[in-house]
């Protein structure tokens, strides 16, 4: 009997080890998923946000830095939006001009992320994957990409709407490359449907 008591005590002790490391992964988990919990949609919030996006709009918008195909930093700009609820209502397809620059989007609803996702391509080479979802009232883009020369883009942007949908409002930071950039500051008024 002597003999079995170390082996009972080792395999307790490795059983409990486990145990504990396998407890301390799953909270690890479970906080990273709460992480992302705050940047899930419904696909009614994804309704609302093509209902608050679609139509014809016109922007003042700042370069925030020197965008390939558009234009330098600090140049201020009319710009013009257009989206369009497409696909039996499973897809906002939008379209944006900008000085001599041109991006195309698509916004989706993924249910098996429950995400409202994005992917915009610019006539200069830049490309944006989005995350927007609605938190405090707000919508909110959390942004990943890369410019033509591979440089990656990541920013977080905030939609302020106000009269009654008719002026959205984008403010926010960007890096590029790991660097901040100006932050955003763009005013968008709805001119038609």
């Amino acid at each position: 009997m002597k003999k079995w008591m170390p082996m009972t005590a080792l395999t307790s002790c490795s059983l409990l080890g486990l145990f504990l490391v396998a407890a301390s992964g799953t909270s690890r988990t479970a906080r990273a998923a709460d992480g992302d919990n705050k940047m899930q949609s419904t696909r009614a919030d994804f309704k609302e946000f093509c209902q608050a996006m679609q139509g014809r709009w016109i922007g003042e918008v700042v370069w925030i830095t020197d965008w390939p195909g558009f234009g330098k930093k600090g140049d201020k700009v009319t710009a013009y939006s257009d989206f369009r609820i497409s696909h039996n209502g499973h897809v906002l397809l939008g379209r944006f001009n900008g000085g001599p620059g041109a991006g195309t989007g698509m916004v989706h609803y993924d249910a098996g992320k429950r995400q409202i996702q994005a992917r915009w391509v610019s006539s200069g080479g830049s490309v944006w994957n989005q995350v927007i979802y609605k938190q405090d009232g707000l919508w909110h883009e959390l942004e990943t990409g890369s410019v033509a020369d591979g440089k990656p883009i990541r920013s977080s942007l905030v939609r302020h709407i106000s009269d009654d949908g008719k002026t959205h409002r984008r403010s926010g930071t960007v890096k590029i490359d790991g660097k901040m950039v100006d932050p955003v500051r763009d005013v968008w008024r709805r001119i038609g449907d």
